[in-house]
């Protein structure tokens, strides 16, 4: 399972070629094909609190409700948030994990799915190899 980082769903849907290489475009198609491609739900959410910040960071997207029921219709896995996920999410702070609660969800997800994380964060990236509790996804 590939388990997309939020940038990274964005500039999927946004087709942005500059920040996403053709070989991760290519990753995630066929990764939605075998139905082998997810995102956490709190995606969904980072994305609709980033999208009311008056200088949000955000390109140009429909309403988040309208995203996701696209996303997910195309077949994009949505990986719900548990009561469980959400203490392991926090819990990732005492192995030396900053303290952004949608990272640290998203993070959880990936390792609670034992699947691959796509992410070009620096942070998670630069944890996940001194940690070594998630796989990132190479392309």
């Amino acid at each position: 399972m590939i388990l997309l980082d939020t940038h990274i769903l964005v500039w999927a849907v946004t087709g942005d070629i500059a920040k996403l290489s053709l070989q991760a475009f290519d990753d995630i198609d066929r990764a939605i094909l075998r139905g082998d491609a997810a995102v956490s739900a709190a995606t969904f959410w980072e994305l609709e609190v980033k999208r009311r910040k008056p200088r949000g960071n955000l390109p140009e997207l429909p309403p988040i409700k309208d995203l996701r029921s696209g996303i997910l219709r195309r077949g994009l896995v949505e990986v719900p948030i548990t009561g469980s996920l959400w203490v392991d999410a926090v819990s990732l702070i005492d192995k030396g994990y900053h303290q952004d609660p949608a990272d640290q969800l998203i993070v959880a997800t990936a390792i609670h799915l034992n699947g691959e994380l796509l992410t070009r964060d620096t942070k998670m990236l630069a944890w996940a190899k001194q940690s070594g509790m998630v796989t990132v996804h190479q392309d």
